[in-house]
C-alpha cells in the first residue's frame, strides 16, 4: 500500500512539471529590438524654480512627451502633452548606441533640486526589468553612452521647441 502511495505521488509529481512545461514551451525570450514594448527609454525632469515636470518615454512604436510648469507670472500650472509615431531611423540609433551593461554601471549622482535645479532620472525598462539612474551625466560610463543620450535630449528638444502649452 505504501509503495502504491508513493507511486501515485510521483506520478501527480510528473503530470505537475509536464503541464508546467507544456504552458511555458511556447515562451520564448524576446528580441529587444523586436516592435513591441519590450524596450522603453525614459527621461524624467523634476524640480527647480518653476517646478518642473517633464517626461518623454520612447519604445518601437510611440513617443510620448509630457511637460508642466508653474508660470510664475500668471501663477498657473501649464502644461503639454503628445504621442507620435516613433522614427525607424530614431529607434534603430537609440537601439545603435545603448549598450546595457554600461548603462547598468552608471552611478547617481548628487541631488540638484535640494539647491533649486532640476533633476534627471534616466531609465530603460527592458522586458519587464527596469534599470535607472539619477543624476549620472559626471559619471565616466555616461560620457561612454554620449551619442545615445544626445539622441534623447535631441527629441526633448524638438518636443520643447514644437509645445503649445495650454
Amino acid at each position: 500500500m505504501l509503495k502504491k502511495r508513493l507511486s501515485l505521488r510521483n506520478i501527480a509529481a510528473i503530470v505537475a512539471c509536464l503541464t508546467v512545461t507544456t504552458m511555458f514551451s511556447g515562451c520564448d525570450k524576446k528580441n529587444v529590438s523586436e516592435e513591441d514594448e519590450s524596450l522603453v527609454f525614459s527621461v524624467q525632469y523634476s524640480g527647480g524654480w518653476t517646478v518642473i515636470d517633464e517626461n518623454l518615454k520612447i519604445n518601437a512604436n510611440t513617443t510620448y512627451f509630457f511637460s508642466s510648469y508653474h508660470d510664475r507670472s500668471t501663477m498657473k500650472r501649464i502644461s503639454y502633452q503628445t504621442t507620435i509615431k516613433t522614427s525607424t531611423e530614431l529607434w534603430n540609433n537609440l537601439t545603435k548606441t545603448f549598450k546595457l551593461e554600461t548603462f547598468k554601471k552608471i552611478k547617481d549622482g548628487s541631488c540638484r533640486a535640494c539647491v533649486d535645479g532640476v533633476d534627471e532620472t534616466f531609465s530603460v525598462t527592458i522586458n519587464g526589468e527596469t534599470y535607472s539612474f539619477y543624476n549620472g551625466v559626471i559619471d565616466e560610463h555616461y560620457q561612454q553612452m554620449q551619442s545615445f543620450f544626445d539622441s534623447i535630449y535631441e527629441q526633448i528638444e524638438t518636443f520643447r521647441d514644437n509645445a503649445k502649452y495650454q
